[in-house]
């Protein structure tokens, strides 16, 4: 049986992978996998949940972080 959080944190989960990969697909016109490997994407979503600030902020934050890099 899964808990509401189990549930929750996959819907963040998914929300999270369309705006990284919407935002990468806006700035480069490639997806975030093409940036980017799972495991590192994995530790930025891991990352996000630390903080509480809105998905959006977040990946808009570290999408140009990692260009200008």
């Amino acid at each position: 049986m899964k808990t509401l959080y189990q549930e929750q944190s996959k819907v963040a989960h998914a929300a999270f992978l369309d705006a990284l990969s919407g935002e990468f697909i806006a700035r480069t016109g490639y997806g975030a996998y093409v940036h980017l490997n799972p495991f590192d994407i994995h530790q930025l979503f891991k990352d996000y949940l630390k903080h509480g600030v809105p998905i959006r902020e977040y990946v808009k934050q570290s999408v140009r972080a990692y260009l200008s890099a």
